[in-house]
């Protein structure tokens, strides 16, 4: 269309201003010319020749991963005052669209004022967020759901701008060899920043080649204890013990026996081993990534060699052990591990796995009780992965029937079993009994994630109904893995007080998913009254998982409890704690009417200093450290907390406190967390927040 038509002249000019270039220095003529590095980093460091391969040659002798300085050893860099520039320019715009919808607004009619204000309301608030976020640019569109932490951060006022000149000021002092992530934030780079499976690219090795890189037996042998006392919940899924032991004596026997796909499972055994187990005192941080990557480079030459996809026997096991490994060495969200978990479903739906074993009688019972086992990791997987991601889960519940697995020990049963043992009692700790837990929470919190991601609204009665089917499930978790103190559980193994965490965790993930959406909801229901109830059950959830991110910060710290159990809760869990952060910091900010601010504030101080020991390894910890140093810095006086101004509380669109009935109510006659009658969570009131000393496990 021209510029004459009408319609067009809006009376305004925008030119955007060029930015200066800068002048660059010119070089000393007595100074020698840069040259550039075309040696790989490892040949340069070592000074030896190299031959300039991808990998050279001397990297594939000693099996070590071959990388280049990119553009050839060219510096890159980048020209900041652009971005900045580009920012200001924005920002101006911005205010310029701002000052023209006040002076439209000012000439509208008094009636209209109202619904302009309220639309505007709405699309900064709930409504921005209620289909999700999309990020589309040149080379990438993205998207996550409305229940992602990152969409809460967003929708703090005035946050985003805050952390996009931290973003700015950031990138000014950062040195050129840093990577940058997909929404612009900084980070020291990653020797291997992806999922091998996914991007391939190196020579596929023989057998013989594979297993030249073996570690000696005694130091397998320790990895492989790590594993199955480290990591229970997967070991005891993925793999039967005593029969695995079995073909592990005569692996070492006679290695050409045993198929290449076993070979992969145990180089998957070995990679998660050596994960939990850390860097030893003669390693640096880059030999421990080195030998990591070592590892994870030979399960995947072992699965491609052995022709994965055809869903041999110890496929999906390696798989499953594989898309872990990927999933633990990674800090952050990233999208490599939601596609490797959807390769993870689609081997388990082609082997069968959602169908319960007793529908086909060539299964064996050993077989059968197996595949329960591993279906149970699957579900789990689907869950924390999709979550994490922001996306919707890839199992539906109507599409599977797998039975849940007997509370039996794996020397209860192997391959000659003919009959399964009747299942022991759940009082009884066994190898399977956490397994059995994590399918029943699974299972409802499966239902919460399918409401919560639904596209279309649900009613508050099915949301009662779904958050009645979530306590039943808090309820029906065995004896020995129910919530108790971390002083009565002085005796008990960390594997056992992890677990109880866990599933305390994850009933928290399930009522905050369920209960968020109502905490500045206007629904009333039949009462007359607001969701009352889902305010209290997300809040008290809110500080719940808080309570147990401090508690594991503590206690996987040297000397404690759980210090052989860092690695596993900060993969599981890191994404919920940023959730629970992100709803206390909306919370506090937009002064919404809560009773009990000092909690909310006490709560985001300890967990700011969480996030501060990680964000130098976490960009959404440096995140979610900045957002809430942004909200406590800008937060009213704590006796103010509770009774916001009306117009504090009118300017982010909600109801003025003295007539709002939907705050939280203080809970004067709080049961205590050793009461033996009900046990956390399945009353959320158990918790005494004025005593938080006795940390549930």
């Amino acid at each position: 269309m021209d510029p004459g038509e009408p319609g067009q002249d809006l009376g305004i000019t925008f030119q955007p201003s060029q930015p200066p270039v800068p002048l660059q220095p010119r070089p000393n003529p007595s100074r020698q010319r840069d040259k550039p590095q075309l040696s790989c980093n490892p040949c340069r460091r070592r000074k030896s020749r190299c031959d300039r391969q991808q990998p050279c040659s001397c990297c594939s002798s000693r099996g070590q991963i071959c990388t280049y300085v990119d553009g050839q050893g060219l510096p890159v860099s980048s020209n900041l005052s652009e971005p900045r520039a580009v920012h200001d320019r924005l920002v101006q715009l911005e205010r310029l669209v701002v000052s023209l919808m006040a002076d439209s607004g000012s000439k509208a009619p008094a009636n209209s004022v109202p619904e302009v204000a309220t639309q505007s309301q709405t699309k900064s608030g709930d409504g921005s967020t209620e289909c999700g976020s999309m990020r589309i640019s040149e080379s990438e569109v993205s998207y996550v759901g409305r229940d992602h932490w990152a969409i809460l951060r967003d929708g703090i006022a005035d946050l985003k701008i805050h952390l996009d000149r931290e973003e700015q000021l950031r990138l000014a002092n950062t040195p050129p060899n840093h990577a940058t992530d997909e929404h612009g934030s900084t980070f020291a780079q990653p020797k291997s920043g992806y999922a091998m499976l996914l991007y391939g690219g190196r020579r596929l090795l023989s057998r013989e080649e594979i297993l030249s890189k073996l570690p000696p037996k005694a130091v397998v042998d320790r990895y492989v204890s790590r594993y199955f006392n480290y990591l229970d919940l997967v070991s005891s899924s993925a793999v039967h013990g005593p029969s695995f032991l079995r073909e592990y004596e005569i692996f070492w026997n006679d290695p050409s026996t045993v198929p290449i796909m076993w070979i992969g499972l145990l180089f998957s055994i070995i990679c998660l081993g050596c994960l939990v187990s850390g860097k030893t005192s003669e390693q640096n941080t880059e030999d421990f990534s080195l030998q990591v990557d070592l590892y994870r480079e030979r399960i995947v030459q072992c699965l491609i060699l052995g022709e994965y996809t055809r869903s041999g026997p110890c496929v999906l096991e390696t798989v499953i052990n594989y898309t872990y490994a990927e999933f633990y060495i990674r800090t952050d969200a990233d999208k490599d591990i939601w596609f490797l978990l959807a390769l993870e479903v689609n081997l388990a739906m082609r082997m069968g796995y959602h169908r319960d074993p007793n529908h086909f009688p060539g299964i064996s019972p050993y077989q059968g009780e197996m595949r329960r086992r591993l279906w149970v990791i699957i579900l789990m997987s689907d869950i924390t992965i999709s979550s994490q991601m922001g996306m919707p889960r890839m199992i539906s519940d109507s599409k599977w029937d797998t039975m849940e697995p007997r509370n039996l020990n794996d020397t209860d049963f192997d391959e000659r079993t003919t009959d399964l043992p009747p299942s022991r009692p759940l009082t009884e700790y066994t190898s399977s009994l956490g397994i059995i837990a994590m399918r029943r929470v699974m299972t409802a919190l499966g239902a919460v994630v399918e409401l919560a991601d639904g596209v279309k609204p649900c009613s508050y009665p099915d949301v009662m109904r779904i958050d009645a089917a979530l306590q039943q499930a808090a309820a029906s978790i065995p004896p020995p893995l129910r919530p108790k103190p971390m002083a009565a559980s002085l005796t008990d193994p960390p594997q056992i007080i992890m677990s109880r965490l866990f599933l305390s965790h994850q009933i928290y993930q399930g009522q905050i998913a369920l209960h968020r959406r109502f905490i500045c909801s206007k629904y009333r229901d039949a009462e007359g009254n607001p969701a009352s109830h889902s305010h209290k059950v997300c809040f008290e959830a809110c500080l719940g998982t808080l309570d147990i991110q401090h508690l594991v910060d503590e206690e996987t710290g040297p000397g404690g409890q759980l210090s052989t159990m860092g690695l596993r809760a900060d993969a599981l869990m890191h994404h919920q704690f940023l959730t629970a952060t992100m709803i206390l910091c909306t919370m506090l900010h937009v002064a919404h009417p809560v009773q009990r601010g000092s909690d909310i504030r006490g709560a985001l101080q300890r967990c700011r200093n969480v996030w501060m020991k990680r964000s130098d390894t976490s960009t959404d910890a440096r995140k979610a450290a900045d957002t809430v140093t942004f909200v406590l810095d800008r937060s009213t006086d704590s006796q103010n907390y509770g009774t916001p101004s009306s117009q504090a509380v009118k300017k982010h669109g909600g109801s003025d406190p003295q007539t709002n009935d939907g705050h939280l109510d203080d809970e004067d006659n709080i049961r205590s967390v050793l009461s033996e009658e009900v046990m956390w969570p399945v009353d959320i009131g158990s918790f005494n927040r004025g005593s938080r000393s006795p940390h549930p496990c």
